[in-house]
């Protein structure tokens, strides 16, 4: 099972195959050598620390609507 978080690109290092991203107001770096083509802006699902895919703004929206509901059910 894949629990990926979606994260949105902020910049991208093509010569080393990552990209810096925002998850949940976090930032961090990623790998994208399974992605080519990744451009600041768009929304990938990141797991273990790689890009597994590129995904719509809906997608990577409604995920975070999820992710932020078991967030505040854990915090509580």
């Amino acid at each position: 099972m894949c629990l990926a978080v979606p994260s949105k690109v902020v910049s991208v290092d093509e010569k080393h195959f990552t990209a810096e991203v925002d998850v949940l107001g976090n930032t961090k770096k990623v790998g994208i050598v399974l992605i080519p083509g990744v451009h600041i802006g768009d929304w990938i699902l990141v797991h273990a620390g790689q890009a597994i895919s590129i995904v719509s703004d809906e997608e990577a929206n409604a995920s975070l609507a999820v992710w932020e509901e078991i967030l505040r059910d854990y915090q509580a």
